[in-house]
């Protein structure tokens, strides 16, 4: 995000474009909000218009419905007192019901012992249900109507009365309990005394069907209070006649509900904007006919201004495109005009931060920005020329830098090594020496007082410690020859015979601990074609190895024949064997395990060199674990 305000800041063209992009969009802005202020009014008038036709032509249907009761009730009222035969209400009942769809049951409840044969109780009462018609008669001492509110209230108002809602109970009835309103009308006979009620009942499920039936939008619900506020119809069924509208407010808009509530009730119409369920919404409400009621419809602001917030983002995002298509015109416009100054700028800006690499091209152009260009062409390759001379010359001078601290380094490094050899050498020579003056003097001042057996240990000692000399001696000289220069004499002899040789003469240090085996796999007329000398000397040094590393257990020469074209012979101990971190240069000149060790560093190496020579190789067994094992391969 940061290099955005920089390439504004830096790209005249940039800048050139977003200005008359800012004058376009300011002009658009200040046109479309006057434009879209317009049209929200314009569209919540019409919203208005539109929920309260739809309003007034559900009341004007329910009120219809509601006079078609009432009309029906006073004429039967009327009928009734005239009327002396039961079994003739009995069926007027049923009439009303097959004659009035909408009516959902109809009850005539006469006073106690008004027709003498049918007792105390005369209340007929017929239902629908579905496409059939039941009737029934009721009253007894566990059903006395005389003290239910729909007998009681027309009796004591002496005039028609429409009942809020309620669920039409009777423990000796046979038909579907159903949530109701009546409208209930006392009759009266000639001489003016009260002699009965006359009750028709709508469904509250008709009445919320009546409600719901017509929805202006496709959110939008319908509600249906009574004269204390009770819901008469809810989306929500549960709420119906336990809850009213005073007793369920959204706690952010408790005192509009209750305010729209009171409206209510009192009868008014109007529209009012409250939050419901978190959401803005328009109520538009009005009363219901004579029972005191009032129905509102609630339409979210969401759906009344769906459309206008449609073409809102439409129209905005279409301008927003606009604006950024103009943006792009004119800043390739603008940057056409300014490319190449542009160029030189950035050209300028390479050779500021040292890269020359890049190259202006020439131009055509003969106007002054032309001439410019190709000056500044001819400054740059001048530049580029003098600047890959200095840099050849550093690389030079770096080059012969490099050179004389890695030949310092290894000269540094070849008198350390040098100074830690002689230091070795001194020392591998001076422990025979001294091993050989010490029993000299020995036998100088002791030789006739001496053992015979300590005598011939001693001249033992003596000789195996002119043998280190005389072996160190070899090695050196044999390290001094180059690899070309070594003379071979190769002659037939027999493997096996050679290996029983050498171990017949070799003598271990601790005979007592160490056993020293031969084993072979070779026919004892197998010859070898090599140099007899050599490999005894090769042979040799891997015994001396082993012997020198090895306190107890065992030292084997085995001898095998692993294809048709060579023989290995293999030294195995199970000494200290030699770790993992020493494996890699054991075959290296004058690499040693460790500064204490015996040796000069040389036997290794030459022996895997002469076996080089002799066409064969010599290895280290990866796989032995128990000490350590060497191959050496030859060639039949």
């Amino acid at each position: 995000m940061r290099r955005i305000p920089s390439l504004i800041t830096r790209r005249l063209s940039v800048k050139l474009g977003l200005s008359i992009v800012l004058i376009v969009a300011v002009i658009f802005t200040i046109s479309a909000s006057c434009l879209f202020y317009l049209t929200k009014d314009y569209i919540q008038q019409e919203a208005i218009k539109r929920a309260t036709q739809i309003l007034d032509n559900t009341a004007l249907r329910i009120n219809d419905i509601m006079g078609e009761v009432e009309t029906t009730t006073d004429d039967m009222g009327w009928y009734i007192a005239s009327q002396t035969n039961p079994d003739s209400i009995i069926s007027d009942t049923r009439k009303i019901l097959e004659n009035n769809e909408h009516f959902y049951s109809c009850s005539i409840s006469m006073e106690p012992y008004y027709f003498k044969r049918y007792g105390k109780y005369f209340s007929i009462y017929s239902v629908r249900d579905a496409d059939s018609i039941s009737t029934a008669q009721y009253g007894s001492d566990e059903f006395n109507y005389f003290n239910i509110d729909w007998y009681q209230k027309p009796k004591e108002l002496q005039q028609g009365y429409w009942s809020d809602p309620f669920l039409n109970t009777n423990p000796k009835a046979d038909y579907k309990q159903e949530i109701i309103t009546s409208y209930c009308r006392p009759v009266y006979d000639y001489n003016g005394d009260f002699i009965g009620v006359v009750a028709i009942d709508l469904q509250q499920k008709w009445l919320s069907q009546a409600v719901t039936a017509v929805a202006p939008y496709p959110n939008s619900s319908s509600i249906m209070i009574g004269t204390d506020g009770k819901y008469l119809v809810h989306p929500d069924t549960t709420k119906l006649i336990h809850q009213s509208i005073f007793s369920d407010p959204d706690p952010r808009s408790r005192d509009e509900v209750v305010s729209l509530g009171k409206e209510m009730i009192a009868g008014n119409s109007g529209m009012r904007r409250i939050v419901v369920d978190g959401q803005s919404a328009f109520i538009f409400y009005r009363p219901i006919g004579n029972a005191g009621w009032s129905m509102a419809i609630v339409c979210p602001e969401s759906d009344v201004f769906y459309g206008y917030y449609k073409l809102l983002y439409t129209v905005w995002g279409t301008i927003i495109i606009g604006l950024l298509f103009i943006l792009f015109v004119c800043y390739l416009a603008v940057r056409g005009g300014i490319s190449p100054l542009s160029l030189l700028a950035q050209q300028s800006h390479d050779i500021a931060e040292g890269r020359m690499d890049n190259l202006l091209p020439r131009t055509k152009r003969t106007d002054t920005i032309g001439q410019l260009q190709n000056s500044f062409v001819d400054m740059q390759q001048s530049l580029k020329t003098y600047m890959n001379n200095i840099q050849l010359m550093n690389t030079q001078m770096e080059q012969r830098n490099q050179e004389l601290k890695q030949a310092n380094e290894q000269a540094i490094i070849a008198d350390n090594k040098k100074t830690a050899f002689l230091k070795d050498m001194m020392h591998q020579i001076r422990t025979p020496l001294n091993i050989i003056g010490g029993f000299a003097q020995v036998l100088n001042e002791n030789f006739h007082e001496l053992p015979d057996d300590e005598t011939s240990n001693i001249i033992y000692m003596m000789q195996d410690n002119s043998r280190k000399l005389v072996r160190i001696s070899r090695m050196l000289v044999a390290a001094s020859i180059n690899e070309n220069e070594v003379e071979t004499k190769k002659t037939s002899f027999s493997c096996n015979a050679l290996c029983r040789e050498i171990i017949s003469s070799f003598r271990l240090t601790s005979p007592h601990m160490v056993k020293l085996c031969f084993e072979t796999t070779l026919p004892d007329d197998l010859n070898l074609y090599s140099d007899q000398e050599k490999v005894k000397s090769i042979l040799m040094e891997l015994l001396d190895n082993a012997n020198k590393f090895t306190q107890q257990g065992s030292i084997t020469l085995a001898c095998s024949r692993p294809n048709a074209h060579t023989v290995n012979i293999k030294v195995s101990d199970t000494g200290i064997g030699i770790p993992q971190a020493n494996r890699q240069q054991i075959f290296a000149k004058f690499a040693k395990i460790d500064d204490f060790t015996e040796g000069v560093g040389l036997g290794l190496p030459l022996s895997k060199r002469t076996a080089t020579i002799l066409g064969g190789n010599l290895i280290l067994d990866p796989l032995y674990r128990e000490g350590a094992s060497f191959i050496l391969t030859l060639r039949i």
